[in-house]
């Protein structure tokens, strides 16, 4: 189940969050979601230690926690889309596939946020 998505511009600038969740976890979350930014800087400056490909929008799984797995995507203008998930058991080719379906929403909704700063 996913319980949180991210979409940060070029800058780590917060372009959109929102969770799912009724708890009062939402600050937890937006905690989560800054961090995966560092492991997201990561993978793009040292991509000899990353398993994808820089030419690959999936970044796969950034970071587990007790609860959450925390998904990352990065796009060719450098947007940034961070999926937190509550499934422990969900696997990296299901969280591939939300990627088109999910980018072509806010391609239609919101495309200021894709374009280039």
């Amino acid at each position: 189940m996913i319980v949180c998505v991210a979409i940060f511009g070029r800058q780590n600038n917060p372009l959109y969050i929102q969770s799912f969740t009724e708890a009062d976890d939402g600050l937890k979350l937006h905690h989560i979601v800054h961090c995966s930014l560092d492991v997201v800087d990561e993978r793009v400056n040292n991509p000899k230690k990353s398993g994808p490909m820089l030419n690959e929008t999936f970044l796969g799984l950034l970071y587990p926690t007790e609860i959450y797995k925390v998904y990352g995507y990065l796009t060719n203008t450098k947007v940034k889309f961070i999926l937190v998930t509550l499934d422990l058991d969900v696997r990296d080719a299901d969280v591939r596939n939300f990627q088109i379906p999910f980018t072509c929403q806010v391609k239609r909704s919101h495309p200021e946020l894709l374009q280039k700063e």
